[in-house]
């Protein structure tokens, strides 16, 4: 069993990477944990991949296992294992896109480093829902991934965290939340041009959007006058659960296209954490057992159908009830520990 285990990622909120580390530290693993900015360019990023290789070749040192959160981090990775510093690689896909970037020469880039990990990684985890095949795995053998690389892959979906969520008496019954990036893709523009319309029919109604991101400015422009607040970027995930706790429901109307339709959005799990019932757009995978399990409504990325769930939620005290419930049941299925531990065994 590893005792040393490097965990690579690009941050701009906590999830899967931050997780597997405090997982790792909790068993009592020695962690060496590397984060570089999300957000950049070409140079920047292959700095930050330069950077990661350094810091662990001088470690002079052979560590058991590497975590590669995207295909850049996990090349790095197997060029560590090729020298002999790590023994193990993870590629973990926290999302997927043949047009990831918009532009010809990074896409395949970025699709050739996918191929080259996936063949030289160890194993790789899907952020995807558990599933036969997950999506992931679909689009790669549709653009001509051999199957012989399918048994490699396992589903690995976000985890939830366990935290205590407030009984009915004490949350603000007609506040929403949102959280995530403040970016195009998220529904977010749906979502302001529909809630003045519900304030109209629920005057209490209150939407909490946490978040930051490329349209948050003009976001705020087109919410001037709406019962609507922006808390801008929070680190702290702590502070974001209790600020999603006190809400009744929570939304997330992804559109059709983005590259949530192949991953496991960790917004779901963030939700399901806080006890949170959803609104949700069949997008995603795991939307489908967010209906299927009583823990939110489903729609389709239609304004007329976000507005009619919302109401719904914030008229109907049983039903809320009733699916607040059936969240945190399903919260304990996902639980961090379960989630790595089962993924782990594969390795």
């Amino acid at each position: 069993m590893f005792k040393s285990v490097v965990v690579v990622t690009h941050v701009f909120s906590p999830g899967t990477s931050q997780a597997f580390r405090d997982y790792l530290l909790k068993e009592g693993k020695e962690v060496l944990f590397i984060g570089h900015p999300l957000f950049g360019n070409i140079f920047s990023w292959s700095w930050g991949a330069l950077e990661t290789f350094w810091r662990v070749f001088r470690k002079v040192k052979t560590y058991d296992l590497y975590f590669g959160s995207n295909n850049l981090n996990a090349f790095i990775g197997i060029v560590l294992k090729k020298i002999g510093r790590v023994k193990k690689v993870i590629f973990f896909t926290p999302d997927y896109s043949l047009k990831r970037f918009n532009n010809i020469i990074l896409d395949r880039i970025y699709l050739w480093l996918d191929y080259f990990c996936l063949r030289r990684a160890d194993i790789v985890w899907n952020s995807s829902s558990i599933m036969p095949l997950d999506l992931m795995a679909q689009e790669r053998e549709k653009r001509g991934v051999p199957v012989k690389y399918r048994s490699k892959q396992i589903s690995v979906p976000d985890g939830t965290d366990d935290i205590e969520t407030l009984p009915f008496s004490r949350i603000n019954r007609h506040t929403i939340g949102f959280v995530g990036h403040l970016k195009e893709g998220m529904g977010l523009e749906l979502l302001i041009e529909v809630f003045p319309r519900i304030a109209e029919i629920v005057p209490q109604a209150r939407l909490l959007i946490i978040g930051s991101g490329p349209i948050e400015e003009k976001l705020r422009q087109e919410a001037l006058g709406a019962n609507i607040e922006f808390t801008g970027f929070i680190g702290e995930i702590s502070r974001v659960y209790q600020l999603l706790s006190q809400c009744a429901f929570a939304v997330a109307p992804y559109a059709e296209g983005t590259i949530s339709q192949y991953t496991d959005p960790g917004k779901v799990k963030v939700y399901l954490s806080c006890g949170l019932p959803m609104v949700i757009t069949r997008v995603p995978r795991v939307a489908l057992e967010i209906e299927k399990e009583g823990c939110g409504i489903c729609i389709d990325y239609d304004r007329q159908q976000l507005m009619q769930a919302m109401i719904k939620f914030l008229t109907d005290d049983a039903l809320l009830q009733a699916y607040r419930q059936n969240t945190k049941n399903l919260a304990e299925k996902y639980r961090w520990d379960k989630i790595f531990s089962a993924a782990l065994e594969r390795l």
